[in-house]
């Protein structure tokens, strides 16, 4: 058995949003705002709190439909509260359970005819029993009326109710309750747009909590508490420590749990239990010895005394779990060696608390579901342990305080430790765990398996429009080429996974521009400085497979490339002659093809060089404004050389950068350091006189050996940086990359 699938409807960002389930981990990943916490706290309110939803949690969009389904309401017709209903935050569960779990599921069953396979729930808000919503509003308004006709004072203010929103902003929990109510399977949609199945009709529901002893839900949230040693209040010079003993606290509900020797005491818990006792008597005896003289003084007051007054005695109470609340329950040994140096918990650093606290609730969680110790659970199932068949543990944030090696470690070992125990590691278990994790870190994602990553992507509205979220499904995106699924999995995992993170994506050619280009943007283009990029450098061979996952995150995206225009030419052969394309400086007229795949399979799917360089900008890039992904490549650039200006097409990033500024180039050549090739740039620059003839040396200095990644790096050692600018095709398309990040349909 396990969770199939939740959606989510009309929450937060989330309007219609379609999570599928990992069978063992899921990982949210996103950019900022993208609503990855919208998601946790949904599956927190529906499944685990079961309630505490309110107004703000109510897609901001949805309030207009909303107000005018309330507007509409008069005395004299019946409400009719399903459109209100639609409008207000519901989550449906799938699930798949076999026939032989039959007795797990019996309540969730739609027919007698169901024989195993797809299960769906609805937890939604619905009016409470006895409450008419539509007379209490219509009610707060004639109040209102008769207090002030129109309701609005003369300085403005208005008397509340001013709308429904204002309304239930104060009664939605007393007039709302969850409900849940079964699916048809047979709506389980197994791709396609997010549309909320029919309810069956005259479905009554069956209640809040319709997972109880069957779903095991726990959470661990992003707000973890942690503090550094001397934090808190000191009063009279003593430190009052705050709920920054997280390990002690997990350490005492653990001990309450599974150990308490009070608990069905054996027979070493009946000894542990004697020397409790003997040590209270001894400490009760010391007590009443000691604080016999001030009794003594309190009673010649006349207080406490007579015959009618009790007598005042100090005595002690031992408990067991009493030797756990301190600060120093926890310590941490740091000698190394048999000298016994330790430190209470917050002595340590906050990334080392925060992980090893991590660690031992996910422990404390399995132990819980697995009843381990003395633990037994309240929760009456069909089976006689009473153990829920399916563990569902949500984690958010885990990154916090985490170096990067550990954050990585934690994930490649959070679902291992759920399932650490001997009911839960055979391969046949009649348990399923299932994690959740919502995280910002790369190094998170970069620990999970590819298809375990669920993407949010945020909708890009139209002006006036509130931002809606939508959820990518990373498993099955590559279809059938597993080539391609092969390439890129490899890719991000031997680079990064910070485009899952990303406002943008900037695709490269090579090192030289990976080197120059976060410089030209941080002082040339102040807008994409403010984003987060990330950057993916790709030769022109291999951009185009990256095409499924770039269109599937649906982030604006600049693909910055050669043109590599190629001439084709007779080569002899083992067999005789045979045409075959070889690199050439690009021109028109020329009968050249490009060699870029990139270009010639995927935007603007052209090989002729020709229309490659005169077609307009805008039409090479995207079939429509509203697209997200743009190339850039080498186009004609007006130059300038001494008195002579001529039209040349670049070849490279290279050349383009040296014909957009060669003052920046010569004095480049001039430092000590500087590579050959940088030279030889310098020298061309003072030796010819027009600019055809600059660009055919560098042509051909690029043909031979070049020093890219070194010629780059020799750049950021000319006295103005900031004089340095990106060449036209680069500059118009980070123009419409930053157009594009401020809502605009950007242009090339």
């Amino acid at each position: 058995m396990k969770i199939e699938r939740i959606e989510v409807f009309n929450f937060r960002k989330l309007r219609r949003a379609r999570l599928d389930m990992s069978g063992k981990q899921t990982l949210l990943v996103g950019a900022n705002n993208s609503g990855k916490t919208s998601a946790m706290k949904a599956l927190r309110k529906f499944l685990k709190d079961r309630g505490g939803i309110d107004t703000r949690d109510v897609t901001a969009s949805n309030w207009i439909d909303i107000e005018q389904v309330a507007s509409a309401w008069t005395q004299e017709t019946e409400a009719d509260l399903n459109p209100l209903l639609d409008k207000l935050p519901f989550l449906d569960v799938w699930m798949h359970a076999e026939n032989s779990e039959l007795h797990h599921v019996a309540h969730l069953i739609p027919t007698l005819t169901w024989t195993g396979g797809y299960l769906g729930v609805r937890l939604r808000l619905e009016p409470k029993k006895g409450v008419d919503i539509k007379a209490g509003y219509l009610a707060a308004r004639q109040a209102t009326e008769e207090l002030k006709p129109g309701g609005t004072l003369d300085n403005g203010f208005a008397l509340w109710p001013r709308d429904f929103r204002e309304f239930l902003d104060k009664h939605l929990k007393d007039l709302f309750q969850l409900n849940a109510h079964l699916l048809d399977p047979d709506n389980f949609a197994t791709s396609g747009e997010v549309v909320p199945p029919p309810l069956p009709a005259l479905s009554e529901g069956i209640g809040a909590n319709p997972f109880a002893g069957l779903i095991h839900i726990r959470e661990i949230n992003a707000q973890r508490g942690f503090a550094d040693a001397g934090d808190g209040n000191h009063d009279d010079g003593e430190l009052v420590h705050t709920d920054s003993r997280k390990m002690a606290s997990q350490i005492q509900t653990y001990f309450r749990k599974h150990i308490d020797p009070e608990t069905n005491p054996t027979l070493n818990d009946v000894k542990a239990l004697m020397a409790i006792h003997d040590a209270e008597a001894t400490f009760n005896d010391r007590l009443k010895d000691g604080f016999a003289n001030a009794i003594k003084e309190l009673e010649e007051l006349g207080y406490p005394g007579g015959l009618n007054n009790p007598k005042l005695l100090i005595a002690t109470q031992i408990k067991p779990v009493d030797g756990l609340n301190h600060p120093a329950a926890v310590q941490y040994d740091i000698s190394g060696n048999t000298s016994g140096i330790n430190l209470p918990e917050s002595y340590n650093g906050l990334g080392f608390q925060n992980l090893i606290s991590m660690v031992f609730q996910l422990m404390r969680f399995r132990d819980d579901w697995m009843q381990v110790g003395k633990f037994k659970s309240q929760v009456v199932t069909p089976e006689d342990k009473g153990i829920e068949p399916l563990q569902l543990v949500l984690v958010e944030e885990p990154e916090a305080h985490l170096h990067v090696q550990v954050q990585q470690v934690f994930m490649a070992k959070a679902h291992k430790v759920l399932r650490n125990h001997e009911d839960l590691e055979k391969e046949d278990s009649a348990f399923t765990t299932q994690l959740v994790v919502s995280t910002h870190s790369g190094h998170i994602a970069h620990a999970a398996a590819f298809e375990e990553l669920r993407y949010f992507k945020r909708d890009l509205p139209s002006p006036g429009v509130v931002p809606t979220t939508t959820v990518a499904n990373m498993t099955g995106l590559f279809g059938a080429d597993t080539e391609t699924h092969r390439f890129v999995t490899r890719y991000l995992l031997s680079t990064h996974f910070d485009l899952f993170f990303a406002d943008a994506i900037i695709v490269i050619e090579g090192a030289a521009e990976r080197i120059l280009l976060p410089l030209l943007i941080r002082h040339h283009y102040p807008d994409l400085a403010a984003a987060y990029l990330s950057f993916l450098e790709l030769g022109g061979s291999h951009a185009h497979r990256m095409r499924p996952l770039i269109e599937a995150l649906e982030l604006p995206t600049l693909i910055i490339t050669d043109l590599d225009a190629a001439t084709k030419v007779k080569k002899v052969v083992k067999n005789g002659e045979r045409n075959v394309w070889e690199s050439a400086r690009p021109r028109s007229g020329a009968a050249q093809e490009t060699t870029n795949h990139a270009l010639k399979t995927w935007l603007p799917e052209m090989a002729e060089v020709d229309k490659l360089m005169v077609a307009p900008p805008n039409t090479l890039c995207h079939t429509d404004a509203t697209q997200t992904i743009a190339v850039s490549f080498q186009t004609p650039q007006v130059v300038t050389l001494g008195e002579e200006t001529q039209t040349i097409t670049p070849s490279t990033f290279e050349d383009a950068l040296v014909l957009t500024n060669p003052e920046a180039v010569k004095d480049a050549a001039k430092t000590d350091l500087a590579c050959l090739m940088t030279r030889d740039f310098g020298e061309y620059i003072d030796a010819v006189s027009t600019p055809e003839d600059l660009a055919t040396a560098l042509f051909e200095r690029l043909a031979n050996k070049p020093e890219k990644a070194a010629f780059a790096l020799d750049l950021l050692y000319i006295k103005d940086i900031k004089a340095l600018r990106a060449p036209p095709y680069i500059d118009s398309g980070l123009t419409w990359l930053a157009g594009k990040l401020k809502g605009g349909v950007g242009a090339i």
